[in-house]
């Protein structure tokens, strides 16, 4: 009788084992490489030798599925919920790059849309380093520019020095002429009127830049040109009381 409960015993035991084999398992799970394969074997062993390593493939699978789900939406909402299960993710920069590039565009769809002075210089404020705010610094000048005057009948002699005197059109470049530096909006953007106005055959028309780091102030500045230009158009507002220095974009 013991001898048969010691041979019923040790099958038990070899039964036992061939049931439970942590290796052979995990070898099981990594060579299917499926959620459904990682989460048996976590069930199974959820404390065992590959436990976490089974953990970080199915984060990392549950991670590459919601990127995908993201990019196919390409909404504001998708990008969110995916930084919210994913605050460290793999593709967290690229979410956020993405979440700062639609409403950079949702934003330049509506000041385009109301295409006033009021609307493009706030999209300057907010986004003055966008690939947008070119295309907005023209539609500025192209609404301080003034309208073109009729032709003479006639042209005297007087007329057409008069009209050599007309600004030459300013070489585009990456440097730019700062005019002021201002704490509170309301008054850069009144200095701005008043400049522009007064200075407006050197220097065209004008935008205010955000604030940036931790400074505060609102710049005024003239849209891009090149470095001759801005040097020429620094020294002729000096030279009528204006203080200006040169920046480089």
């Amino acid at each position: 009788m013991k001898t048969w409960r010691l041979a019923v015993a040790a099958a038990a035991l070899v039964m036992i084992s061939a049931c439970s084999n942590p290796e052979a398992d995990w070898q099981k799970a990594t060579a299917e490489n499926t959620e459904a394969g990682y989460q048996a074997f976590l069930k199974k062993y959820p404390e065992g030798e590959w436990a976490e390593r089974a953990q970080l493939l199915l984060d990392a699978m549950k991670d590459t599925k919601d990127w995908e789900n993201a990019q196919a939406s390409d909404t504001l909402e998708a990008y969110d919920n995916y930084l919210l299960a994913h605050p460290t993710g793999a593709h967290m920069g690229e979410a956020r790059q993405r979440i700062a590039d639609i409403q950079t565009q949702a934003a330049w769809s509506a000041a385009e849309s109301a295409g006033t002075r009021e609307a493009l210089e706030e999209f300057l404020i907010r986004y003055a380093d966008t690939p947008q705010a070119e295309q907005a610094r023209a539609k500025l000048a192209a609404l301080a520019a003034p309208p073109p005057k009729p032709e003479p009948k006639a042209t005297t002699q007087k007329t057409v020095a008069k009209a050599g005197k007309s600004t030459p059109a300013i070489p585009k470049g990456d440097y730019q002429v700062q005019l002021g530096a201002f704490s509170a909006l309301d008054k850069a953007q009144t200095e701005k009127a008043r400049m522009e106005k007064q200075f407006h055959n050197l220097v065209g028309s004008l935008s205010i830049q955000k604030p940036t780091g931790s400074d505060n102030l609102y710049r005024v500045k003239t849209v891009g040109m090149s470095e001759t230009a801005a040097r020429s158009a620094c020294q002729k507002l000096k030279g009528s009381g204006q203080d200006c220095m040169i920046v480089q974009r």
